[in-house]
């Protein structure tokens, strides 16, 4: 062993050598797949000139490589690994989403998208932030009831002289008409109006405003200049173009000398710039307001109007000077004027800031996102403080409308903070998505790969090549078992083991062009769509061997693995992909039985399987049914020539099978842990029945190795010992080598035990098993037993040399010898010549009852001692 452990660590540093020396040239074509060439290569000669083909084994994504995000293909046994670039893209294009989002807000805004929010969100201000007007004011409405009591429209010159005349009467301080005056009406009516205006001293003021013509031309009306030299004109234009909300209105047309009304009503207040922006705030409701009919016909307060800045007119529906505002929603022209006057006088100069302040705090809100979603802060969390800021942002407002008269237009804000949060709920919906496909990917890549070695699947190779069978393609399956992985597993971890695995299934993809399947832990399977003869396939299998069984060096171990070989091939596509895995296995089952490389199937390996897996069954039910018997072959002292011992053999006899001997259902028991039980019964009924004889020999019982690893052959023995009488001092245990190849301490405590209690053990089949001189010296052995491999072809030069050596040995040692296989007189006596003292074989006597030998029991002993019946075990024959 010793030198063989030397060669293969030679083998294994010149190996690894040349690997370092010269790079191992793949067998690849231009494309960088492999092809059949190289491997049809190693099959010339064999009888046939296969062609170059592809293969078709599944390999579950088409070059068995699982992808990651930048498309390099990298990947741990199907999980993606991703790198640090794809990572730092997907922070960059979360803040490119998070700015777009920004931007598509505020697009929306300057298209006036989000007007009607703010228009909303500033009627809540200017309720929230309610004035009372100053009191100074009066509406004179021309209401529906104004117009029936006059009856027609436009009214009479003469009924707005005697407004004015009334107006003035009862102490008004100003008084502005919203009428157009600017065409004439009959020259009495007019002559009454000019009248009035001039008795009015300069204290009302007509109302003059800017249209549009057909043509595109901006005319201003404004009152006759009959009228106008009695008293000074005043702009009733409004803002906009009414299609939204009315908040502002023009401070006049200075070059012209007009001022609005509200500037003409409060001369004093500060320039405003060209327009006006009402505070809604102020409560229009509040203002006093009172019918032309009542003026003209009625009896009003004084009080009502006594230094009160008075503005006539239209309320009615029927003359729609209506305008859509803020807070109040459809109010009257007049109003209007009165809203931009109460805000002179309130010294409420509002400033428009638009949606400037709101675009800069949502890209901060933007970069915040980011760098939140950054550190993966909870959307959930940052909804509810994107909520929070709204609000936030919203008082802020609210005060600065309040406090300092300045309108924020908010709805970007809001909509971007949505907007993050939609994005930002859509992201994650998208990487959940993303996520369920990858494990998908995963999980088919699981189903049809092996995660350790990067294989594909028994799945996997089983689909494909049955999609090519039912076609009636031919095809050829290997299977192929590393030895000695279980051992590396055993000694440097499972890592190591899965890591030589994953070497094995490259190696094989490199010289065969395909993925390998992997069956088991240690076992890889591959195809090719060609039906090989046994010839081929064995080829086939040396050359990929050449390549499997050089060294692997892993974490600095070399591991060298010893293949084997099953294979088989089908012509026309008769049998499934299960089939021609299950004849691969059998021709694999074949190799290791014959100790071959490797072996194609034929029928008769699968007749042997059958015929075993007969026997495996029968062997489970022979206890019960009591199909077990025991033979013994005398033992035969050579100097006397007298019967000095009995061996104990077992024969099994089925029904159905017929007589199957021991060299077939002892190995097969001793597989599948059924020699635990049958040993047992040996043991029982053989120490029964010898207690039985009137003779006093000695009895040798085999005991398996098996029995020793999964049985207590210690209580076994003292049952049997116990329930028999049999004296201990008479009764040899025979074990072989194999025992003692763990070199497990607990096996020779046994043995101490055993010989402790009387019983001597004998070594079985010496010289042909793990024979070591050490055994001798350390082990608690009584007798030796000489295969009789060196003693049937006696006289024989080489054998007698190996025979006088043991027997040399053992006498020294001070072991008694037992010669097996003693089948001629010159045998015996050559034998008794060199002092063995114990003869064993057909010359003395085959395996037999005891009947033939003469060994009965009396009738009164076989009416003590009832038959052992079959149950738990320990025990086995050779």
């Amino acid at each position: 062993m010793k030198s063989r452990d030397n060669a293969l660590a030679s083998s294994a540093a010149e190996y690894f050598s040349r690997q370092e020396s010269e790079a191992v040239p793949r067998r690849t074509t231009s494309d960088g797949s492999t092809n059949w060439k190289h491997a049809n290569s190693a099959l010339e000669g064999s009888g046939s000139g296969i062609e170059n083909s592809s293969n078709f084994s599944a390999n579950g994504n088409g070059n068995g490589r699982c992808e990651d995000g930048d498309g390099r293909g990298r990947s741990n046994g199907g999980q993606v690994v991703r790198p640090l670039a794809v990572r730092h893209w997907n922070a960059i294009s979360g803040g490119v989403i998070a700015f777009a989002c920004v931007f598509v807000v505020w697009v929306a805004s300057l298209l006036g998208g989000l007007a009607p929010i703010d228009q909303a969100i500033r009627t809540w201000r200017f309720q929230a932030t309610d004035r009372a007007p100053s009191g100074e004011t009066l509406f004179v409405d021309i209401d529906s009831k104004s117009l029936t009591n006059v009856g027609v429209w436009p009214w009479p010159r003469q009924v707005h002289a005697a407004i004015l005349d009334r107006l003035m009467s009862l102490g008004a301080a100003e008084v502005v008409f919203d009428i157009d005056f600017s065409s004439a009406s009959t020259p009495q009516g007019d002559l009454a109006l000019e009248q009035a205006l001039q008795r009015a001293g300069g204290y009302a003021f007509l109302a003059a405003f800017q249209q549009t013509t057909s043509a595109g031309e901006i005319v201003l009306n404004g009152p006759l200049p009959r009228f106008a030299a009695q008293a000074n004109s005043v702009l009733v234009n409004v803002d906009g173009d009414g299609t939204s909300l009315l908040q502002s209105v023009p401070t006049g047309l200075p070059e012209l000398g007009i001022p609005s009304v509200a500037q003409a009503l409060v001369p004093a207040a500060p320039a405003s710039g060209p327009t006006l922006m009402m505070d809604f705030g102020i409560d229009l409701e509040r203002i006093a307001r009172i019918s032309a009919s009542e003026v003209l016909s009625g009896t009003p307060d004084p009080a009502l109007f006594a230094n009160k800045q008075v503005i006539v007119g239209a309320s009615a529906i029927e003359l729609r000077d209506f305008f859509q505002v803020p807070r109040f929603g459809v109010i009257p022209g007049p109003l209007v004027q009165l809203e931009a006057t109460e805000t002179l006088k309130a010294g409420r100069l509002l400033t428009d800031l638009g949606s400037l302040p709101a675009l800069l705090l949502s890209l901060l809100a933007a970069g915040a996102f980011v760098q939140a979603r950054r550190r993966q802060t909870p959307l959930g969390v940052l909804a509810a403080a994107g909520a929070g800021f709204i609000v936030l942002v919203e008082i802020l407002a609210w005060l600065a409308l309040r406090e300092k008269g300045a309108v924020l237009a908010t709805a970007l804000f809001q909509f971007s903070i949505g907007l993050l949060v939609l994005s930002g709920l859509l992201n994650e919906r998208a990487l959940r998505w993303r996520e369920f496909l990858r494990q998908q990917g995963r999980l088919a890549y699981l189903a049809t790969h092996d995660l350790s070695s990067g294989a594909i699947s028994r799945q996997a190779l089983v689909d494909a090549l049955d999609s090519e069978l039912t076609s009636g393609k031919p095809a050829s399956v290997v299977l192929v078992h590393l030895g000695r992985l279980d051992a590396a597993i055993a000694s440097l971890g499972h890592d190591v083991g899965e890591q030589a695995a994953a070497h094995v299934a490259q190696r094989l993809e490199q010289h065969l062009a395909i993925k390998p399947a992997r069956i088991g832990s240690d076992l890889f399977a591959w195809s090719r769509p060609d039906a090989l003869n046994p010839e081929q396939l064995t080829a086939l299998c040396r050359w990929i061997a050449s390549a499997l069984d050089q060294p692997y060096l892993i974490d600095g171990h070399v591991i060298i693995l010893d293949t084997r070989y099953g294979a088989t091939a089908v012509s026309n596509g008769d049998y499934s992909a299960a089939e021609l895995l299950r004849q691969s296995d059998v021709a694999l089952g074949e190799a290791r039985i014959q100790n071959a490389k490797a072996l194609a199937f034929s029928a008769d390996q699968s007749e042997r399987i059958t015929q075993r897996r007969l026997k495996d069954i029968a062997l489970r039910q022979a206890l019960e049914r009591d199909e077990f018997y025991l033979l013994f072959q005398p033992q035969i002292d050579l100097a006397t020539n007298r019967l000095v011992g009995v061996e104990a053999l077992v024969r099994w006899k089925n029904a159905e099978l017929g007589a199957i001997s021991p060299a077939d259902f002892i190995p097969l028991a001793e597989e599948t842990g059924l020699i635990v039980r049958l040993g047992d019964w040996i043991m029982h009924e053989a120490c029964r029945q010898v207690a039985l004889w009137s003779w006093d020999g000695r009895l040798s019982i085999n005991v398996s190795s098996v029995q020793f690893q999964l049985g207590d052959v210690i209580a076994s023995l003292t049952s049997a010992l116990s329930k028999s009488g049999f004296p201990a001092r008479r009764l040899d245990l025979e074990i072989t080598e194999s025992l003692f190849i763990k070199d497990d301490p607990s096996i020779l405590g046994a043995l101490e035990t055993i010989r402790r209690m009387g019983v001597s053990i004998a070594l079985d089949d010496f010289g042909t098993g793990y024979s070591s001189l050490s055994y001798l010296t350390r082990l608690p052995i009584d007798k030796l037993k000489i295969d009789q491999a060196f003693v049937r072809p006696l006289p024989d030069t080489h054998n007698e040399a190996i025979v006088e050596t043991i027997i040399l040995m053992a006498k020294r040692l001070g072991k008694t010898v037992v010669a097996e296989g003693v089948e001629t007189a010159h045998q015996r006596d050559y034998l008794a010549a060199l002092g063995c003292e114990i003869g064993q074989g057909y010359l003395f006597g085959r395996p037999s009852s005891p009947e033939v030998l003469g060994l009965e029991p009396s009738s009164h002993e076989v009416a003590a001692a009832p038959a052992t019946p079959a149950g738990p075990a320990a025990s086995a024959e050779s």
